[in-house]
């Protein structure tokens, strides 16, 4: 059988190779029934992982899938990268913009398909992926479709497996959403469905985006799960919401209670006060053994002093 490797264009570094390119391609039956899907990639400096991220993509079928990048205009290697794999990229933007919300709502409005899905420069899609996401919203005739994802290292050593049900996607479930999130690379949704709200992700936003977004999709519509794993987010150092954690917080309460879910906020800004004591704590624990260890070497300097007299 065919090697995902024969028909890869060469990478730019053999860091990039995804250890599944060497796995044989499982046939997938193509419809021509089957939705068309764009894909969005906000992308800005990516160049340490954008490669990984693009070949993810291509172990797919990209029959009926349109590519949409929108780079914010980056001076790393990203360029480079790009224009490696541009016979493969429907759409590619490269200017200044406002933020990733900015970059996604460009790329959405240049989206052709029924169905949508972003796909950040860091994150990866598993081989044959979007076909099953195809499948199911043609299966479901729905709006919003939800697989399981992995949330990885940079490595992408597995930290935990995300396997949902379809109570875990209700919105009175969601709502709780810093205990209880979805995976946005394993999210797809209908443009008439992001139409329903408005069209477009809301641009104050820096790090809830896709919080506000599936909340109200779920308050509107019912998520299918499909029982698949469809992609890895990479939380690594460079991460919005690892490196900005306390911003993302009180963003994504605030997000909680514009919805009127006062209770969830609270109960999500109280992770930042919960973090704030805890930082203290390690603060306090820390100055102790400091001014103990301060403590030992005057003792043992007096010590010398008494035992040369």
């Amino acid at each position: 059988m065919t090697q995902y490797s024969t028909i890869l264009p060469r990478p730019l570094t053999n860091a990039s190779i995804l250890e599944w390119e060497s796995t044989a391609i499982e046939p997938l039956e193509q419809s021509p029934e089957l939705p068309g899907l764009s894909l969005v990639m906000p992308i800005y400096n990516s160049g340490q992982y954008l490669e990984k991220t693009i070949r993810s993509i291509l172990c797919n079928c990209l029959e009926g899938i349109q590519i949409i990048v929108v780079d914010g205009g980056s001076n790393d290697q990203t360029h480079e990268i790009v224009s490696n794999y541009i016979d493969y990229i429907d759409v590619f933007i490269s200017e200044p913009d406002r933020g990733q919300s900015n970059a996604l709502n460009k790329g959405f409005s240049h989206a052709k398909n029924k169905v949508l899905g972003w796909l950040n420069g860091d994150d990866l899609l598993l081989p044959g992926s979007l076909t099953k996401v195809r499948k199911a919203f043609l299966r479901e005739k729905t709006q919003v479709v939800v697989g399981n994802a992995f949330m990885t290292e940079a490595d992408l050593t597995p930290i935990r497996h995300f396997k949902f049900n379809k109570k875990r996607l209700k919105y009175e479930t969601l709502i709780d959403y810093a205990f209880n999130h979805l995976i946005q690379p394993s999210v797809f949704f209908s443009a008439e469905a992001l139409r329903s709200i408005g069209g477009e992700v809301n641009e104050s936003l820096h790090y809830s985006m896709d919080a506000e977004l599936f909340l109200k999709l779920s308050k509107r519509y019912n998520f299918i799960h499909l029982e698949e794993d469809i992609a890895y987010s990479v939380y690594h150092a460079d991460c919005k919401t690892r490196g900005k954690r306390a911003e993302s917080i009180c963003e994504l309460a605030m997000v909680q209670s514009r919805l009127g879910e006062h209770n969830a906020a609270k109960k999500t800004l109280q992770i930042l006060i919960d973090l704030y004591n805890q930082q203290k704590e390690e603060l306090e624990l820390s100055t102790i053994e400091i001014l103990n260890n301060k403590i030992d070497e005057n003792a043992a300097q007096i010590c010398k002093l008494l035992e040369a007299k």
